[in-house]
Formats: C-alpha cells, structure tokens, sequence
C-alpha cells in the first residue's frame, strides 16, 4: 500500500521522524487498537490515534453522555447528552479523520465476550473507572497475547501501567492481586477529579498504543508511572513479575473462565 498525497499532508509530521517514516505510519494505518470506555480517558486516547492514522479503532462503551461528563470527556458535546457515547465519538472521530475505520460495540465487556471482542486486536487501551474490568482486560490480553495499557485517575493523581505479554512482563495483578470485587476506594464521582488528568494519562495510553506498534522507544513495563499534577510531578515505580502470579505467572490458569470478576460494573470514566 503506498500513501496518497493526501496521507503524506496528513501526517507529514509524522512521517518526517526517523522512528516512524513512510514504512511506520503504513504500519499504522493497517493496525487495530480497541479501547475499552470513551469516558475521560478514552476520549483523548481516540482522539489522538484516529488522529495519527490508526487504521481501524474498535471503540466498545454501554454508556451514555452525561452533563457531568462533559468538563473531562472531550469527545463528548453539550448536544450529545443523553446520545450513546459511542455514537457520539464516532460522529467526532470520521470527522477528525476517515483514514479511521471506527468499528462501534454498544455493549459492556464481560468475561462471557472478551476474549471475541479482543482477539483482533494490534493493542488495547483500558479505560474504565473500575477494578474488576481492569482485571478481567488484563487476563484477557494475556491470554490472547496481546499488548495492553491500563491507567486509572482520581483528584489530581493518575497511574499507567503497559503489559507485553509475549515479553513476560509485569501485569497487572502481579501488583493488585486477586482483587475480584468493587473498588472498595472512592470514586472520581465522589472524590472528583480534575479534567487534565485523565487528559494527560489518555494521551500517554496512546503513546504507548502507538510505541508499541511501532516498536519504537521505551514502553512502561515492569513499572508503575504515577503523576501528580497538582506538584506536577511522573515518578515511576519498578514492580516485577511475579512467577506464581495468577494471571501470568509459572502455572497461570485461563483466568477469564474461573475468576470471579464480582461488581462488573464498566462506568468507563
């Protein structure tokens, strides 16, 4: 596939890296990154990667567009209130660029359609509000082998973490454990959350959507980034894999169909 002119204007910031080039961003335009939750996170993660020329975005949220959501969730207008909000990020999405194909689940993602919804996938950006389905896209991923990002938000705080399976890195319950029930923590609903944060922390979950195709770069594995916009500091953490971790460790199981994903609830935030 050779890039029409039109694609070279479009994307001539790109191309001109000498990490990306001509050969990247046809890498690009021929991949598939789902994103589950076009909340606050999701919404600047979508944005950026239909911008950059993602050929095929699977977008995958339940919900619908709240006034609440609107100071945080960028894909999202005051005429969308009450619209899917996969409706309304699509309507945004061919606007910004119809090199993206946006493929719509209207659905929650459960044990029960994971692993089908997924398995096509190049990468995966989570972005919901909540444990249980951070857990069930981590044993799902796993399982699959594929790549994946996971970052969460609350107050001024967000953290990121990015798994490679094929690669054995760290996941996600090699640091959490076997949470299977509500965040038992307060909510961005009830401690609040300042909208930049889940700006800053979707952006960096489609940098490392597009690291990873790529194959450019230093992806955060086998560590935790926190940020702190209000001191306006990105500390990482090193975790390591841990051998008998129940996802993927030594003698892991298919998680996906024993764990108990209890108060599955995706509230994409």
């Amino acid at each position: 596939m050779d890039l029409t002119e039109e694609q070279i204007n479009r994307y001539s910031r790109q191309i001109v890296l000498k990490e990306v080039g001509g050969k990247g961003q046809k890498k690009l335009l021929n991949s598939k990154i789902s994103l589950i939750g076009l909340g606050a996170l999701g919404s600047s993660a979508a944005y950026y990667l239909a911008a950059a020329g993602v050929g095929t975005l699977q977008i995958i949220d339940f919900d619908t567009v709240e006034i609440s959501n609107l100071h945080r969730q960028i894909l999202h207008f005051t005429k969308d209130i009450d619209s899917k909000k996969t409706m309304s990020a699509t309507e945004k999405l061919n606007s910004l660029n119809n090199d993206c194909t946006i493929e719509i689940i209207n659905d929650r993602i459960t044990p029960k359609n994971s692993k089908e919804l997924l398995k096509d996938s190049d990468f995966v950006i989570e972005g919901s509000d909540n444990l249980p389905t951070k857990m069930l896209i981590n044993d799902t991923c796993i399982n699959l082998k594929i790549p994946f990002t996971i970052a969460g938000v609350l107050r001024f705080h967000g953290q990121i973490i990015t798994v490679v399976p094929e690669n054995k890195t760290s996941c996600y319950r090699c640091v959490f454990g076997d949470i299977t029930e509500g965040d038992s923590s307060m909510s961005c609903s009830q401690a609040g959350v300042i909208g930049f944060v889940p700006g800053v922390l979707g952006c960096l979950e489609a940098n490392e959507a597009l690291k990873c195709l790529l194959n450019i770069g230093d992806l955060l594995t086998n560590k935790i980034m926190y940020v702190d916009l209000l001191r306006n500091s990105f500390d990482s953490i090193e975790v390591h894999r841990d051998n008998k971790c129940m996802a993927c460790g030594d003698d892991a199981k298919d998680l996906v169909e024993e764990a108990n994903y209890g108060g599955l609830d995706a509230c994409n935030e």
